[in-house]
């Protein structure tokens, strides 16, 4: 360590995208600072992935049981919902992630964590709680916090975010949900599953907008046949709160009818804004209303500091924040060989019911660059594993380029989450369908459906 600083490494978020990095630089005997305001662990396990997994866990064990008379299972009572009990396995499974422990687990690796909000000074040091710190390199991970669209008698009426929503007590009789991306549809689907009448707002034509087209409209289906009122191309116009209840105004379809529901409920999806209000301007660091600029190998403008997680994008996954955080941590000390940023291989899941994951470029994404495609696709309803499981919805689909490479895919299936790995792998490797169609797959399992929708493009 330079005499000049007194750490190595300053890291502003306890999150993945700057915990990886802090622990990686620890462990090759750099002296390392956390500085973290908020919850240890960032976002993710306390608030956002793990909470909401859990939700859906015990939503899936509720269908499975009201379901269950179909198999053979006799009950002498209906399944009745305890949504207190489900909130107790939820903050269960946050303990289990360790992130109540996690300020002494950074400690004992040779961490020193501050609880404070840092800000610049200059490019090398940061105030926090009246006093400065300084560091050779910084590395930003402040994640994002919830947009809140302008909407007339909004703040008058209430709403919630995901973050009150991991901690309902009950589960809302009714609720209206502005956002139709992977959280929005996350949330709608886990509320539909528990029995309450759940609206579903998204201002693009369709559901998961940044997914290809076939995506988004099997969801709507299913969520409809679940009994969600989806509204695609549609605005918000107005909240009125009304006794204990709010009235929602609404235009969708584009065809500017305005629509009104009642609801106990409104609850923002409308996407996130990074965190950069920590005086970036005093450390020369460039950024804009979507991100802080880095660049290929997560450095920022100011030669010393580089930003990692949600802060910096394209993705907020908390895999894609440890991806960058790990690139970052190896970039900052070492000169040589640097480590560059790849996005092409990125898995992107949503655990609605059947699960969403995709990977790679999308049609639309391939046809803006030009590229010459082809696609496979199959249904998961031929499929050995499909008919055992009772399950008849879902599909597979690839996108390969001239040369037969995989560039793309997209499944809506159960276990989607899990074999979107199979696709990641072959993007990353640069391999063809054609091998994916000629590899093995057991039997029965839904990956089968990849080797069949492969096999189309032989």
């Amino acid at each position: 360590m330079s005499a000049r600083y007194m750490y190595d490494l300053i890291v502003l978020g306890s999150g993945a995208g700057g915990s990886v990095a802090a622990n990686q630089a620890v462990s090759e005997g750099k002296r390392v600072a956390v500085f973290e305001p908020g919850d240890i662990g960032g976002e993710c396990p306390n608030w956002a992935c793990v909470p909401t997994k859990a939700l859906l866990h015990g939503a899936k064990m509720y269908t499975m049981a009201q379901e269950a008379s179909d198999y053979s299972i006799k009950a002498k009572k209906k399944p009745e919902l305890d949504y207190k009990k489900l909130q107790r396995y939820k903050d269960l499974v946050v303990s289990r992630t360790g992130t109540a422990e996690g300020e002494t687990a950074l400690t004992e690796d040779g961490i020193a964590v501050y609880r404070k909000e840092a800000r610049f000074i200059n490019p090398h040091e940061v105030t926090a709680g009246g006093r400065r710190y300084s560091a050779a390199k910084i590395l930003i991970a402040t994640g994002t916090h919830n947009f809140i669209p302008p909407i007339s008698g909004l703040e008058e009426a209430g709403y919630d975010t995901f973050f009150e929503a991991v901690n309902y007590q009950a589960a809302p009789k009714s609720i209206f949900i502005v956002g139709g991306g992977p959280i929005g549809c996350e949330f709608a689907h886990l509320f539909a599953s528990l029995g309450s009448k759940v609206h579903l707002a998204e201002t693009m034509p369709r559901l998961l907008p940044a997914e290809d087209t076939e995506v988004g409209e099997l969801v709507r289906a299913v969520f409809e046949e679940d009994g969600v009122n989806v509204a695609t191309e549609a605005k918000v116009t107005g909240v009125v709160k009304k006794g204990g209840r709010k009235l929602v105004h609404y235009e969708s379809g584009g065809d500017n009818t305005e629509h009104t529901v009642t609801v106990d409920t409104l609850l923002l999806a409308t996407g996130k804004r990074p965190n950069t209000d920590i005086g970036l301007e005093n450390a020369g660091v460039d950024y804009d209303k979507h991100r802080i600029k880095v660049n290929q190998h997560m450095q920022t403008s100011a030669s010393n500091i580089y930003a990692a997680g949600d802060v910096v994008g394209p993705f907020q996954f908390t895999h894609t924040a440890s991806y960058q955080s790990r690139i970052a941590a190896h970039n900052m000390f070492h000169t040589k060989r640097k480590s560059i940023a790849r996005y092409n291989a990125i898995p992107r899941c949503v655990f609605v019911t059947p699960e969403v994951a995709t990977v790679g470029a999308t049609e639309a994404e391939l046809e803006k660059k030009g590229v010459k495609y082809r696609t496979g696709a199959a249904t998961i309803d031929a499929l050995g594993r499909a008919n055992t499981d009772d399950q008849q919805t879902g599909f597979v689909k690839v996108l390969a380029d001239k040369n037969n490479v995989i560039r793309g895919a997209s499944i809506v299936s159960p276990r989607a989450g899990e074999m979107v790995h199979e696709l990641t792998l072959a993007i990353n490797a640069g391999v063809t369908a054609t091998t994916l169609a000629r590899t093995v797959h057991a039997f029965p399992t839904y990956s089968e459906a990849v080797k069949m929708a492969c096999a189309l493009m032989e």
